[in-house]
């Protein structure tokens, strides 16, 4: 099940919420929501749930014993044997095609990858980590474990919430007029990213895969850029949203990462909980920074290389991976102070060229198409610069590029807040019309069957 089902909108979601607020006990609350995330997960492929129950209940009972470790070097092997069979489990689905691939093993074996594994994966793993460092204690009750494993608003595709930041919220919940109000908000604009501005960008870009012009191809790698944007942070804006309903409140996900003026700046503004997760659980641990320059480079690599397997199993990512890694690196001992007395304006166009440049990784099926694609980009293996398929694609969908470009920008939430200032209630009760209009509009495309798939349900 995915959040842009009807079944999901208009039958799970508002049965969930009525049932939750009937319920007023928490201990029945958690166990309703337990009961309501297996039912979520196992929709579209119940065999999973198996695989789901086992993984939560490996580290369930793997918390006790390392906890009852005294000895730290026997508590640092049962650490390491915990994380070596969840990651084998990850492994195994996600990556087994690619090993065989790299080893040139010739087989019949599909392994389909269960939704959401990594995501609940590295959720497992943060509670591991948290109990082997004592930032939390091993959760006694199986009940909230498995809610905070399987809580239907983060599974399939985060946020990826650490276990120490929803400790407190398995147990104590509040539900307010204002958390509603809010959720449904973060709804409704993730919605509307993802059905009327995503969807719509991945038609131009599906439109332009083959396209041999220059402008074609830039055209192209834009609509990627912005449609993975819209699409995953429309996700996330849901995710977080009906979240609320339930008590939870999830920090944002992404903060306008297309307004940044730097790669790092990138990166504090994109997938935020991947950047903390492998910023708390793998770079810190490392040593982070506070190592000598040659430990420092290892560091960032090995980071930023599991950044891209962790992305999907292709050359493409890892490449992609390291490719922000080499940028980071180049910033931090070369960039930094000339980024910095730059003109704002050119240090953002530099960021978003180079971001550009990584998408281009990101979507490619393999390197050679990658590389080639971006040889089009400056006229290398092109036909012409516009062809009439690109004129085409540019005229018409014109408003459709101008729009996406805007609202990846922090105008329309100063437009808001300027408008709210201004005219209080009446602008409140304009914008909730607005969204009316659109959300139906949104509802319309669902039922016409023209939205498409999550992007990130591949990862």
């Amino acid at each position: 099940m995915v959040f842009t089902d009807l079944i999901f909108l208009f039958c799970f979601l508002p049965i969930s919420v009525l049932l939750t607020k009937l319920i007023r006990n928490v201990k029945l609350q958690n166990i309703l929501l337990v009961v309501l995330s297996l039912l979520f997960y196992a929709w579209s492929n119940p065999i999973y749930v198996v695989l789901l129950i086992l993984s939560i209940l490996w580290n369930y009972f793997t918390a006790f014993e390392l906890e009852a470790q005294n000895d730290e070097k026997t508590k640092k092997i049962l650490l390491i044997v915990s994380v070596v069979v969840n990651l084998f489990i990850l492994g195994f689905y996600k990556y087994t095609g690619f090993l065989m691939d790299i080893l040139h093993i010739q087989s019949d074996l599909k392994i389909a990858l269960p939704v959401g594994l990594s995501f609940f994966t590295f959720s497992e793993l943060s509670y591991i980590f948290d109990v082997y460092n004592d930032k939390s204690k091993p959760q006694k009750n199986i009940i909230l474990f498995t809610l905070y494993v399987s809580f239907f608003g983060k599974i399939s595709m985060g946020p990826i919430v650490s276990y120490h930041e929803m400790e407190d919220q398995l147990r104590n919940r509040t539900l307010s007029k204002a958390q509603y109000a809010s959720g449904m908000v973060l709804i409704s604009k993730g919605l509307i990213k993802k059905v009327l501005l995503a969807d719509q960008l991945s038609y131009v870009y599906s439109i332009l895969q083959n396209n041999t012009s220059t402008l074609g191809v830039w055209l192209l790698a834009i609509s990627y850029m912005l449609q993975i944007y819209f699409d995953f942070s429309g996700y996330s804006d849901m995710a977080i949203g009906l979240s609320k309903f339930f008590g939870f409140d999830f920090k944002p996900n992404f903060d306008h990462p297309y307004t940044a003026t730097s790669v790092q700046d990138f990166w504090r503004k994109w997938h935020i909980s991947l950047s903390q997760w492998f910023r708390d659980y793998l770079y810190i641990p490392l040593g982070g920074n506070r190592v000598d320059k040659n430990t420092y480079i290892r560091n960032i690599f090995i980071v930023w290389f599991c950044t891209g397997l962790w992305h999907g199993a292709n050359w493409t990512f890892i490449l992609w991976g390291l490719y922000y890694g080499c940028l980071l690196l180049l910033e931090k001992f070369f960039l930094r102070e000339k980024l910095e007395k730059l003109p704002k304006p050119i240090s953002h166009i530099y960021t978003l060229l180079v971001v550009l440049i990584g998408w281009v990784f990101f979507m490619s099926p393999n390197i050679t198409t990658a590389f080639s694609t971006l040889g089009k980009m400056i006229g290398i293996g092109t036909t012409t610069f516009a062809n009439n398929q690109a004129k085409f694609m540019l005229k018409s969908y014109f408003i459709l590029f101008v729009l996406a470009i805007l609202l990846s920008t922090k105008v329309y939430d100063r437009i808001q807040i300027f408008v709210y200032n201004q005219y209080k209630m009446k602008a409140v009760y304009t914008t909730w019309t607005i969204y009316i209009i659109l959300l139906i509009v949104c509802i319309a495309f669902i039922v016409g069957g023209t939205y498409h798939s999550f992007l990130y349900f591949a990862f």
